[in-house]
């Protein structure tokens, strides 16, 4: 596998999570050795809306196969992944970006 430097990493993951409609602001993304992490609040913004599983899985497939990571590692305080299998939504909040009525 060809050295990816962490930088340019994290800049492929923020690109990645504008693709994936994640919002940023609430999240922390960290990226060292090639190993990505993020913590946070995992919420898609709107039009994404109700969140299925099957988008945080791709989310996290997408980042696995990045180039020059190595592992990835999502602990967000809204969604679970028990014993490895699906993600579950743990926590409902409001969509971000809802329109005023």
């Amino acid at each position: 596998m060809k050295h990816v430097a962490d930088n340019e990493i994290r800049a492929e993951v923020r690109s990645l999570l504008v693709r994936q409609r994640v919002d940023q602001w609430r999240l922390q993304v960290r990226v060292s050795g090639g190993m990505v992490r993020i913590n946070g609040e995992l919420v898609f913004l709107r039009g994404s809306d109700p969140t299925p599983p099957s988008l945080v899985e791709g989310l996290e497939r997408a980042l696995s196969s990045t180039a020059g990571v190595k592992y990835v590692s999502i602990d967000v305080t809204n969604w679970k992944k028990p014993g490895g299998g699906e993600w579950k939504l743990i926590e409902q909040r409001a969509p971000a970006l809802a329109v005023a009525a």
